[in-house]
């Protein structure tokens, strides 16, 4: 992963530009431009420590934050993550909240070899951009995911977008848009298997579920263009 941040310090206005690139074969680039605002981001003491160790630019004061408070950050990262959910939170303060609680992830990380706390915070990034979970019915034996045609307001979206079926049900993706889509599941936050060709416009591809699990998955051309299938 490569970051690149620009970071002001004071606590009205934090903001953060950062390049994200996730996967095994094909790189992906997340921009995001974050603002924290002392109205929306309550620092606790450890948080406020790491933070400041971030303003000096400083690795070694960052890691030193997670050594000494090892066995807090769990929780700590996990209160973070809390926050990041709560009714009425703007999407720049959640957007921030998640950025925080990943950098203390990965640091944590660093020190401990314990990934699963990271996992926790990119999975519950990850759903917070989705729409509620539907239970799919199949249609003709199979369970449809549209890419629809591109509006003026809406496009590059899996429709529906997150879903919930049974192991050994099949679901077609199916484009019914102008362009085309490649997407794979991520497998480092959830379950894999998911990798599909070039899907071009008016064809469609399908994949049977036989394992149980998460199916995180994300459009590698478009790369907001995000779902996921909950395999029961």
């Amino acid at each position: 992963m490569v970051v690149w941040l620009s970071f002001r310090n004071n606590h009205a206005d934090r903001r953060f530009v950062m390049f994200k690139r996730f996967g095994f074969c094909v790189a992906l680039s997340l921009v995001a431009v974050l603002s924290l605002s002392s109205a929306g981001f309550s620092e606790s003491e450890i948080t406020k420590q790491f933070l400041e160790a971030y303003d000096q630019k400083s690795a070694v004061k960052m890691a030193e934050v997670i050594k000494a408070n090892k066995d807090k950050m769990p929780d700590e990262i996990k209160a973070l993550v809390e926050e990041a959910l709560a009714p009425g939170m703007t999407q720049e303060d959640r957007d921030g909240k998640f950025f925080v609680a990943d950098m203390m992830a990965r640091a944590y990380k660093d020190e401990t070899g314990d990934v699963e706390v990271l996992k926790f915070v990119k999975r519950k990034e990850f759903d917070s951009k989705l729409g509620p979970p539907v239970r799919s019915t199949p249609q003709g034996g199979v369970h449809i995911v549209e890419f629809p045609r591109a509006t003026p307001d809406v496009k590059n979206i899996f429709k529906p977008e997150n879903i919930i079926i049974k192991a050994g049900d099949t679901v077609r993706w199916m484009n019914n848009d102008e362009q085309g889509h490649i997407f794979a599941s991520m497998p480092l936050i959830g379950t894999g298997g998911i990798f599909t060709p070039r899907i071009e416009p008016g064809k469609s591809w399908e994949y049977k579920f036989e394992k149980p699990g998460e199916y995180f998955y994300i459009c590698f051309i478009h790369h907001g263009m995000i779902g996921k299938v909950t395999v029961e």
